[in-house]
């Protein structure tokens, strides 16, 4: 409940640890029954710069799977470092 209360409320980017994907199931559950934009890829996925990128412009919230280590394009994202 605490996690839960942290992740939906957070000012900064909340990075999941999940191997057993429970919070990730209860992400994609709670952000669709609130019609929060939302889309799911695979740190693997072919388009993903493409995916992110879109992602940002149009607000979506973004849930990366299957991270094994974050890459350097992700940095200024969670930074927050980001210009119109």
């Amino acid at each position: 409940m605490e996690n839960a209360i942290y992740i939906m409320n957070a000012i900064k980017t909340p990075l999941i640890i999940d191997p057993a994907t429970n919070a990730t199931s209860w992400l994609k559950s709670n952000l669709s029954k609130s019609n929060e934009k939302i889309e799911i890829l695979n740190h693997t996925d072919k388009k993903f710069n493409t995916t992110l990128e879109l992602a940002i412009r149009f607000g979506k919230v973004l849930v990366i799977q299957e991270v094994d280590g974050i890459e350097s394009l992700l940095y200024p994202i969670l930074r927050k470092d980001l210009s119109n």
